[in-house]
């Protein structure tokens, strides 16, 4: 006859055997974000559960480089977006090309070229995995992909589908420390000069070796300048002189740049209107170009902003 002391005993030892179970089968994911040519941005890693709905997460500051994520016994997927202007839609990931690069030795090997997603796994019962973040040139596919896992919804349409992309005007990334301020290439630049020194000194985050910032010329006056930081030499884009920070939402992403790319985006509104502008940065003339423009309502440019945050 089943008794009420029985009945606890059992329900403690079930109690116990889970938790026990729980333990034995967790473990972590750690590893190190290796970010090319400068320091590591501040990012969050992501180790994402292939097979159900877990998604693991920790943030990361500026320089930080290893990462550690506790995680059930399972396999993932573990990726990294970074939290910096000029990075906008980046993304690193643990790959074949991480696997293959890190066979190869320091040196990468040529016939390391497949970028897709790598699998690891955390056997119940062990310490755990480590995963080497360190590849940067994701498929707009891939990062789609990754983007679906982290809820972005899709909203464009078929034209904006068709907008330039960063990945197809990518630069090599360098770590070149920062030359003098050369203001004879841009006298306008003048008044500027001490905000644009400390710029330098942060790094670059546009188009390889160029810091990008965004300059006060007075009272609700803003202009953009972008620094060479190789040469010195100064631009202030006409293209870039006027519109900024009139759009009614989504107002820090009036202006959209990578540090990998020479592809930058400029949204600004025309009367119920975002105009989006997609202007190529020529390195060596110092110039902006334009590439296309794409228009949307206002009420769908803030639609789509609030679906995708």
């Amino acid at each position: 006859m089943t008794t009420q002391a029985t009945l606890v005993w059992q329900t403690t030892a079930a109690l116990v055997a889970a938790l026990t179970s729980a333990v034995v089968s967790a473990g972590t994911v750690s590893g190190r974000l290796a970010f090319p040519g400068r320091t590591p941005p501040a990012a969050t890693v992501y180790v994402r559960a292939l097979d159900g709905p877990g998604l693991h997460k920790q943030a990361l500051k500026r320089g930080e480089t290893e990462f550690s994520v506790e995680v059930p016994a399972g396999r993932y997927w573990v990726f990294a977006r970074p939290d910096e202007p000029g990075l906008s839609e980046l993304y690193g990931a643990y790959t074949q090309f991480s696997l293959c690069n890190s066979a190869a030795g320091t040196e990468p090997a040529p016939e390391c070229s497949d970028h897709s997603l790598a699998m690891i796994e955390v056997p119940a019962g062990t310490g755990g995995a480590r995963a080497e973040i360190d590849d940067w040139m994701l498929s707009d596919e891939t990062a789609a992909e990754l983007d679906n896992l982290l809820g972005a919804s899709p909203t464009a349409d078929g034209a904006e589908l068709g907008r330039p992309r960063f990945s197809e005007y990518r630069v090599t990334l360098t770590a070149e420390p920062a030359s003098a301020l050369d203001l004879a290439t841009e006298p306008r630049a003048a008044p500027y000069a001490t905000q644009l020194a400390e710029a330098a000194l942060a790094g670059s985050n546009f188009a390889g070796r160029f810091t990008l910032l965004r300059v006060s010329c007075g009272e609700q006056c803003v202009r953009v300048a972008i620094l060479d930081r190789k040469t010195g030499a100064i631009a202030l884009p006409d293209a870039l002189a006027h519109g900024l920070g009139t759009l009614p939402c989504r107002t820090d992403r009036d202006l959209d740049f990578r540090e990998d790319s020479r592809l930058l985006e400029f949204t600004r509104r025309e009367a119920d209107f975002a105009v989006t502008e997609y202007l190529l940065w020529d390195t060596e003339q110092h110039r902006l170009a334009p590439l296309a423009q794409y228009r949307s309502s206002l009420e769908r440019f803030c639609n789509a902003a609030a679906a995708s945050q």
